[in-house]
């Protein structure tokens, strides 16, 4: 499966969270993506995180309980890693160049194709 139509998938994942929840887990990815690319290594990455945890700031950003970040946290990497492989296999091209040309919607002397993208 390809790395781009995974991550639609877990996307499409995250959208159907409630609002909070979906809120508070890219909150706390997105801390973890900085301290990721401030990272020389694995472990400089570990010592950046026990530093600056980032259930911790969220916790404080939120006001919420730590372990209850955390549970949350948890719980909807949980729900991605069951949730995203099946709606990645969904996923489907379908090749519309023919009847695009057909309608005169792109021009016949070009090399492109049209696909459209379904999940249905």
């Amino acid at each position: 499966m390809s790395e781009q139509r995974f991550e639609y998938a877990r996307k499409k994942c995250l959208r159907e969270l409630p609002i909070n929840e979906r809120v508070l887990y890219q909150y706390v990815e997105s801390r973890e993506l900085i301290l990721a690319d401030e990272a020389v290594t694995e472990n400089h990455l570990l010592h950046l995180i026990q530093e600056n945890s980032p259930i911790f700031e969220a916790a404080e950003a939120f006001n919420l309980d730590p372990k209850t970040v955390y549970d949350t946290v948890q719980r909807i990497e949980a729900h991605l890693v069951d949730c995203a492989p099946a709606y990645a296999e969904k996923f489907k091209f379908v090749d519309h160049t023919d009847l695009y040309r057909l309608h005169g919607l792109c021009p016949v002397e070009k090399q492109v194709k049209y696909f459209l993208f379904t999940d249905e």
